[in-house]
């Protein structure tokens, strides 16, 4: 790869990140704490749906020791809406190993990547932008921006040897004086400057030495990442008694939502013919059933899954004793994190 004086290019870049920072509440206060719950949240969110969540969240859980001590349950509702649940589950696992530790994040790389939902990147973030280490750090920003300055037409996802130049190519960057204000002004360049269409390249500090630019090929980087989802058909069996008690269970083995309270859910080929599948009876004898009708269908995109799901509303006999946690209709949508379930309730209404 072709190399060109850092020192040349981080000092305007940081200028122009000085003249135009925004403020959020994670830079203003960079506590390790508050670093990695905003990355966390940033992960699969824009800053600007995120901040509500991040200022009721470090409201609730001002430190590690406090979330260590909080019901799991607290922090999956504080977290209803931004998805992926799986991340609230990990920093609360997270904050509990810290809290042995006196609330301490580690300091290295290599244990701070030990943590449960710490990667490469968040660890990078903590380092480089709380406690100032020259580390580097490599989100979707970076590899943009990196590519059309250099013109690599591969994905870090595309194997070892293209992972490692993008990772060096960051650690270079980090070794300029002031890794973290290098690393803020980099992540700020690709959501203002370098982005994904119609990149401002006019005004981007970084234009006389980007190959893209010189050769007007912006779009053309990064390579489009080919996303191949996979379609999951089945039903949602909505299970009720008579004073609209809803019938709850986690299922280990379900492809989405593994542990979590949900309605049972059962992959079904025939589930867009009109009968009724035989497999509801592994969660309802027959005999138990009083009514049952299918109440409509819910369309729902999670990860690589598009779902196509119809809702079997079951009403139940008195004292029928099945396995599972009720929850009345006024609580439902409060014990259910996740959208799809939800949508899920909506339909059997």
């Amino acid at each position: 790869p072709m190399r060109f004086p850092l020192e040349a290019l981080v000092e305007p870049l940081v200028h122009w990140y000085e003249l135009n920072r925004k403020t959020f509440p994670w830079r203003e206060d960079p506590t390790p704490y508050r670093v990695w719950i905003s990355e966390i949240m940033l992960q699969q969110t824009r800053i600007e749906a995120a901040l509500p969540y991040y200022t009721r969240f470090l409201e609730a859980f001002p430190d590690a020791r406090t979330l260590a001590s909080a019901e799991e349950e607290k922090v999956l509702k504080l977290w209803q809406g931004l998805g992926y649940y799986s991340r609230a589950k990990n920093i609360l696992r997270t904050a509990k190993i810290l809290a042995e530790n006196g609330g301490m994040f580690p300091q290295a790389r290599k244990e701070l990547e030990q943590l449960p939902g710490i990667g490469a990147y968040t660890a990078g973030a903590i380092l480089s932008l709380a406690f100032h280490l020259p580390e580097a750090i490599l989100d979707g920003n970076l590899v943009r921006i990196f590519a059309r300055l250099r013109l690599w037409d591969f994905l870090p996802a595309e194997g070892k040897k293209e992972r490692d130049f993008y990772w060096d190519e960051a650690f270079r960057w980090a070794k300029a004086d002031k890794a973290f204000l290098t690393n803020e002004a980099l992540m700020e360049l690709g959501r203002k400057i370098c982005k994904r269409s119609n990149p401002d390249c006019e005004n981007c500090p970084l234009q006389k030495i980007c190959q893209a630019k010189q050769e007007n090929r912006q779009n053309e980087f990064p390579k489009k990442k080919v996303v191949r989802y996979e379609s999951w058909t089945g039903f949602a069996l909505v299970v009720c008694d008579k004073n609209e008690n809803f019938l709850l269970r986690v299922s280990p083995r379900s492809p989405f939502l593994k542990n979590q309270l949900m309605f049972p859910l059962f992959e079904y080929a025939d589930a867009f013919r009109n009968r009724i599948p035989g497999i509801v009876e592994s969660v309802i004898p027959w005999e138990k059933i009083d009514q049952c009708s299918w109440a409509g269908i819910v369309e729902h995109s999670i990860t690589r899954y598009k779902i196509r799901c119809r809702v079997l509303k079951v009403q139940i006999k008195p004292n029928a004793g099945l396995d599972g946690i009720w929850v009345s209709a006024s609580e439902l949508f409060e014990k259910l994190p996740s959208s799809f379930a939800q949508k899920i309730a909506q339909v059997a209404e």
